[in-house]
C-alpha cells in the first residue's frame, strides 16, 4: 500500500466549506480511481493546517492518479481560500483504522 500526503494552509473560517466540498465532490472522484484504498483528512482549526492522506493499493495505482490528484488538490484549496504547501508520497508499512466516522 502507498500513500500520498497533501498539506494545505487554509483560512480557518473556510475549513467547513472545504470539508463539505471534499465530501461532495473530491471523495466521489477519488472513489472512482482505480486502486483507491481510503483517505484520512486531518485538520487544525486554529491554524487552518489540513493534511489529507490518500491510500492506494499499489505505487502504480498512486502514480496513475497524479493528474487527477492535482486537480482535486487545487479544487480543495480553492474551497478553503488556501494553498497547497506540499505533496509527499510514502510506502505504508502499517495501517489500522478502528470504527467509522469521527
Amino acid at each position: 500500500m502507498f500513500a500520498r500526503v497533501t498539506i494545505w494552509e487554509a483560512r480557518p473560517e473556510r475549513l467547513d466549506n472545504m470539508i463539505h466540498e471534499i465530501e461532495e465532490h473530491a471523495l466521489p472522484a477519488l472513489r472512482r480511481q482505480h486502486g483507491f484504498a481510503g483517505v484520512q483528512l486531518l485538520g487544525a482549526r486554529g491554524s487552518g493546517k489540513v493534511l489529507a492522506v490518500t491510500l492506494w493499493e499499489s505505487e502504480q495505482a498512486m502514480d496513475a492518479t497524479e493528474e487527477a490528484a492535482y486537480w482535486l488538490r487545487s479544487f480543495s484549496a480553492e474551497a478553503a481560500s488556501g494553498m497547497v504547501r506540499t505533496v509527499e508520497r510514502y510506502e505504508v508499512f502499517f495501517s489500522e483504522v478502528m470504527g467509522a466516522r469521527p
